[in-house]
């Protein structure tokens, strides 16, 4: 297109084109968003302080319910009153504790094998125990009492307000009990 006069379109209508203004734009909108900050900041997680039950936690009397499984697998329910401490994870502590003591009576608990840890977790609105079963030394079960104990420590935490049971061995996740049955381990 040439002027009928004789002239050219000077720079800056020759550069005024819908392509430039977008460009432009574009620019000046990221420039705006590099200095003003680069979106909503993120808090760092809050740090979690697992601490051991105190002991001069307040208490409560309250019975629980005892799953005892014998060797061929039939449960059997045995209520006890026991001191609880207010904390979840401690009042669970507490009850395998108890049932340790049970089930030690008959020999189906291995003398050398500890009380399990227990930490409580909310998620999705469900209170998962974890179990840890802490072994100083090694534990010598067959399959059979194997399963005694897992079933009796499983149904024990949930007749007790848990939703859901997780196991740990020493610590870390294991794909085994004691050694030879599977079960679901920690998150």
């Amino acid at each position: 297109m040439t002027d009928p006069r004789g002239r050219q379109p000077s720079v800056w209508r020759r550069l005024a084109t819908p392509y430039l203004a977008i460009a432009v734009l574009a620019f000046l909108g990221s420039a705006v968003f590099f200095l003003v900050g680069h979106g909503p900041q993120v808090s760092r997680p809050a740090s979690v302080d697992i601490k051991p039950p105190q002991a001069n936690a307040r208490t409560h009397s309250r019975e629980v319910r005892l799953v005892l499984v014998d060797a061929g697998g039939l449960a059997r329910p045995h209520f006890e009153t026991l001191e609880l401490p207010d904390d979840p994870a401690a009042q669970l502590e507490t009850i395998l504790g108890a049932l340790r003591s049970s089930m030690g009576k008959d020999g189906s608990w291995p003398q050398n094998l500890a009380t399990p840890q227990v930490f409580v977790q909310q998620a999705n609105r469900q209170e998962i125990a974890v179990v840890d079963m802490v072994e100083t030394a090694p534990v010598a079960v067959g399959v059979s009492q194997e399963l005694q104990l897992l079933h009796s420590i499983r149904q024990t935490v949930l007749a007790n307000g848990a939703d859901e049971v997780r196991f740990l061995r020493n610590g870390r996740p294991s794909a085994t009990f004691l050694g030879h049955v599977a079960v679901t381990t920690g998150m």
